[in-house]
């Protein structure tokens, strides 16, 4: 479908002529109709306009009175910018974050809890430092799966941004820079960016949250100790399928690269001649703890 209104005006003639000159070619060229807008609370902080000439008309996207007629932004204007808007986001961002999703699973299973903590935190600052924005900050209220909802606030955000509407109108091909394009793939990579790292941390403390006594590594701790890894059933099995047991028989995902990882370096880390970082798959430090456990619990029968 043709573009209306983008490139329509030219920012050295535009920008020579009176402010009232201005509103009758923004009226002339239907950038601007009769009609009073809906009163909205949406307002601009003078740090959240970077750019935009100077030359600019920045009552853009406010309502006008012009030989005693109000006049608002064209809707079918406002509509168009605001298209083309979501439709980069789309076409560009969506991929941006999906890849950047699976390049944070796979780090995530190569790296282990360490780095996930430390991502999280990362995360967790961005977010806190996104949230000066106005714009961020009335998207972080809303239900993160509601798109409706966030497409009605970035609009609404849209018709006062008089840079990025000057933007079009003069023909500058930066839609990536806009304000709502560019806080909203903030907004949805961190978003996303939490929700995967927040999963894997769920994943990983499940048992131990739920009853520290049952771990995942002390589990595997007591499984080696009743000699588990030695039955018959399961010595000959490959890694990934006695931790897929594993994980069954703690009742977690055992499709999960993420756990099969966890739960398998940490049975590796059993082996007093492993190099594997104690701290990090902290099996082996319940061994003598769970040979408590099980003398009090054999004693007992």
């Amino acid at each position: 479908m043709a573009l209306k209104y983008f490139n329509i005006l030219d920012i050295r003639t535009f920008s020579d002529k009176s402010e009232n000159e201005q509103k009758v070619i923004l009226i002339e060229k239907n950038i601007y109709e009769i009609g009073t807008s809906i009163q909205s609370d949406i307002s601009l902080d003078e740090y959240e306009i970077q750019r935009g000439s100077n030359n600019y008309p920045k009552y853009l996207g406010q309502d006008f009175e012009l030989n005693g007629v109000n006049y608002k932004l064209n809707d079918d204007f406002l509509d168009e910018v605001f298209n083309e808007c979501i439709n980069y986001h789309k076409s560009h961002h969506t991929a941006l974050i999906e890849n950047n999703i699976e390049t944070l699973k796979l780090q995530a299973e190569l790296s282990g809890d360490n780095f996930i903590n430390e991502q999280r935190q990362k995360e967790i600052k961005n977010y806190n430092g996104y949230l000066s924005k106005n714009l961020f900050k009335k998207l972080h209220k809303l239900d993160f799966e509601n798109e409706q909802e966030h497409f009605d606030i970035l609009k609404s955000y849209l018709a006062v941004n008089w840079f990025d509407l000057s933007d079009y109108l003069f023909g500058l091909n930066n839609i990536s820079n806009y304000h709502i394009v560019s806080t909203y793939y903030s907004y949805m990579r961190t978003n996303r960016t939490l929700f995967l790292l927040n999963s894997k941390i769920v994943n990983d403390e499940t048992v131990e949250k739920e009853d520290k006594k049952f771990s995942r590594p002390k589990f595997i701790a007591m499984l080696n100790e009743l000699g588990f890894f030695k039955w018959n059933s399961i010595k000959d099995l490959s890694n990934e399928q006695k931790a897929k047991i594993i994980l069954a028989l703690l009742q977690q995902d055992y499709n999960s690269k993420s756990a099969i990882h966890n739960v398998v370096k940490n049975f590796q880390a059993l082996n007093p001649q492993s190099e594997l970082n104690p701290k990090k798959f902290t099996a082996s430090t319940h061994l003598e703890e769970v040979k408590k456990t099980l003398n009090k619990i054999s004693n007992k029968l």
